[in-house]
């Protein structure tokens, strides 16, 4: 059972991560012009005293379930200290050039290169305005500040929302049996979680970007507990029913409306039956009324060209229009975590 001492020391590592995005953001606001109004509506917004209390209440509801013994608490997740300045002093550089993207003074430039040939249409975008899109080493390289700086600090804790369904349901089975995929798993964060609560599993990650995979066996280390392979959603190298275990988190926005489909009927394809599907990603239209304001101004700001289409849909009724029942959904600050079961 946790002690006092790991509880402080919980609350302690969360909010130094909270200190340490919100002070990239509060500088990064300084360095970025002031977009222009938009000229669509806008609905309701929350502010900031609102936001910072239901971010609170994230890490409350985690330290919970880490209490009631679900699972540990998390261990640092990150490059040596060097390293992760390095990173930081990479993110303020590469402001003016996102900068000039979201006003619209540089093309949508990619990188050349074989690492992107083959690739969808789709996928080969500034996604976020940032530099290379999911394309080179140095986005890879930048892209966990940036989702953290967005987020204040919270992004991770958002993704570890997955593990609470996921202990529920491995009650009475054995984690070494388990073969788990992460679909779409970029750099490794969720993966990374998932292996460090239960490092018994067999777990792979498929992501189409070759960059990101690297990122993401730094993170991991070499373990024959995990494998990483280059591979599409909408197209998994998996068998009918192999998986006991598929899990996605900040994916599906991502995605087209045709994609998407494709992406949740393979995850539903390759789950055995009572197999579990988690899909961690932001909170659509209506799941709370009084943020929907957030979700119109996010694809206006941070260049998601699918997040408007995405967020006029219920995650909670794609799963079960395949052959996946719903178990559970439970809103996560900004984000939104659904768990279905293979029927």
């Amino acid at each position: 059972m946790p002690s006092p001492l790991d509880r402080l020391t919980y609350a302690a590592r969360q909010t130094a991560r909270v200190a340490w995005y919100a002070g990239h953001y509060a500088a990064g606001r300084r360095l970025l012009k002031p977009m222009p109004k938009p000229d669509f509506p806008i609905g309701p917004t929350p502010g900031r005293a609102e936001l910072t209390a239901n971010m609170r209440a994230l890490f409350e509801r985690e330290w919970r379930d880490i209490e009631a013994g679900l699972f540990p608490a998390p261990r640092g997740l990150g490059p040596e200290p060097a390293e992760f300045l390095r990173r930081s002093l990479l993110y303020f550089r590469d402001l003016p050039q996102v900068d000039a993207r979201r006003h619209g003074k540089l093309d949508d430039e990619l990188p050349p290169g074989t690492q992107a040939d083959g690739l969808p249409d789709y996928y080969r975008q500034n996604f976020h305005f940032q530099s290379d899109g999911w394309l080179s080493d140095h986005s890879a390289a930048l892209y966990d500040t940036q989702v953290e700086v967005l987020f204040t600090g919270a992004a991770d804790a958002m993704r570890r929302r997955a593990l609470a369904p996921i202990a529920t349901w491995l009650q009475g089975r054995n984690q070494r049996d388990v073969r788990g995929l992460d679909v779409g798993c970029g750099t490794g964060r969720l993966l990374a979680s998932l292996h460090g609560a239960w490092p018994g599993m067999k777990l792979t990650g498929i992501d189409l970007s070759a960059p990101y995979l690297g990122e993401a066996r730094r993170l991991i280390g070499r373990t024959a507990r995990v494998k990483l392979e280059e591979a599409a959603a909408e197209a998994l190298p998996f068998d009918d029913a192999s998986l006991d275990l598929v899990v996605s988190s900040f994916l599906l926005h991502e995605l087209p409306q045709e994609i998407r489909g494709a992406a949740i009927a393979e995850m539903a394809r390759v789950a055995k039956p009572d197999g579990l599907v988690v899909i961690v990603d932001s909170i659509q239209k209506g799941d709370r009324p009084e943020w929907d304001g957030l979700l119109d101004l996010f694809p206006y700001y941070f260049h998601e060209p699918y997040y408007a289409d995405y967020v006029t849909g219920s995650l909670e009724s794609w799963g079960p229009a395949t052959d996946l029942a719903l178990v559970s959904c439970e809103h996560a600050f900004l984000s939104k975590v659904v768990a279905l079961t293979r029927v």
